[in-house]
Parts: C-alpha cells; structure tokens; sequence
C-alpha cells in the first residue's frame, strides 16, 4: 500500500489480523518504538464501544504507539485529540453540507450515525495506543452504522483517509502538547461538538462523561 505519512510514523500494512490494537499490543512489548503505526485491510476480532465491530476491507482501521514523556494521569486527555484528528479528516472527505457530529468523547457521526471512533490501550507503564476505526464503505449490509461512501456521499479510499487522520493527530497532539486541552475543545465546538463554552471549558449543564472514567483503563 503506497500512502504518505509524516516521517515520524513507521507504518506497517497488513493484510489481516485480528485486530490493530492486538497486534501493536504485541509489538509494544518487544520494544516497537514510538511512531509506530499498524493499519489493516481486515480485522477479524476486533471491538468497539458496546461490542464486536465490524472490519471487512474497506474500512480504515489503525493503531499508533506513543511512549509519552507526562504523566498517565494525563493520557484521556489523548482521547478528544484523536478525537478531532478524526473528525477533521471526515470533515475533509464529505461534500459540503454533510452532517458530521461528534459523540462524547470519541465518536464521529455522519448524519446523525456512528461512522467511526477511537479508543485508547495502556500498552505497557510508558506506553499508550491509540486505535481509530472507520468506516470507509458500507461495513456489512444492514450494519446500522454510517459509512464515508454509502451515507456521506464520499469517494475516498481507506488509505486517503490514514493520510490525513495521521497528519492531523501529529499536528493536535503537539497544539494540545503547546496550548492544553482547552485549544483541543474549542475545535471540537467549532466543528460542532455540543456543551463547550467559547474558552474551551466544558459547560457544567452539560452531561459528559470524565475522561477519567471513559478511558479508566490508560491510568490504572
């Protein structure tokens, strides 16, 4: 598979596995160093949110591994980065006028339905992945999320989708590493993200999850 990445990702394309965060969780343990990126054509165990999800060819389905240098107390915080980066290469795909929404705190939607997400994996004491799926083409016949083709209206490819989620998790990891949660969230709200205040600050009316809960897993 030819793609462009920023040099800092060592992308490794696989045909088949049973899922990205599985393989880079295995990778990880025989020191695979930072950067590294596996993405698939296939992915035949994988999960989601509230279960199996489904990962046919077509779909875009990555995983990345990071060694950061702060403390696992402030890993979630990763969450809405990737969050954005994903939302953004969306927002870049779909024609004009498409509804693209975002779900708290790390689903993106495509007229009102779930076209792709991302979760995070403790990989080790130092080290995190972060997992994005998406969903390029129809995943399966009457699968009832969105897909970029079938519902966005969409010509795209999964790899043009890697290229520029890729691009923009690097540039947002270094704004929030620069300017802080805040800069991450007022871009959320500009891309229509409900709940959060001009400044960045998360209304307290509104009904969010911690992202200390919702990605309990990378602190413990």
């Amino acid at each position: 598979m030819n793609i462009s990445l920023p040099p800092v990702f060592d992308a490794v394309y696989l045909d088949t596995v049973d899922s990205v965060s599985a393989e880079l969780q295995r990778r990880a343990a025989q020191d695979a160093e930072e950067g590294t990126l596996i993405w698939a054509g296939e992915q035949t165990d994988a999960k989601g949110q509230h279960g199996p999800w489904a990962s046919p060819f077509g779909g875009l389905y990555c995983a990345v591994l990071l060694r950061p240098d702060f403390p696992p107390a402030s890993w979630p915080e990763i969450g809405p980065v990737a969050l954005l980066a994903l939302g953004t290469a969306v927002a870049e795909l779909l024609p004009p006028m498409t509804g693209l929404d975002f779900a708290w705190p790390n689903d993106v939607l495509v007229n009102g339905h779930k076209v792709g997400g991302i979760s995070l994996h403790k990989a080790s004491a130092d080290a995190l992945i972060i997992t994005a799926q998406l969903n390029v083409v129809p995943p399966v016949e009457a699968w009832e999320y969105a897909s970029l083709v079938a519902d966005g209206a969409a010509e795209t490819n999964p790899g043009e989708a890697l290229e520029r989620y890729a691009r923009y998790l690097l540039d947002n990891l270094q704004r929030w590493n620069d300017e802080g949660i805040a800069s991450i969230y007022r871009s959320l709200r500009a891309r229509g993200l409900a709940g959060i205040e001009r400044d960045g600050s998360l209304a307290p009316t509104h009904d969010f999850t911690p992202l200390s809960d919702f990605f309990a897993e990378v602190i413990q």
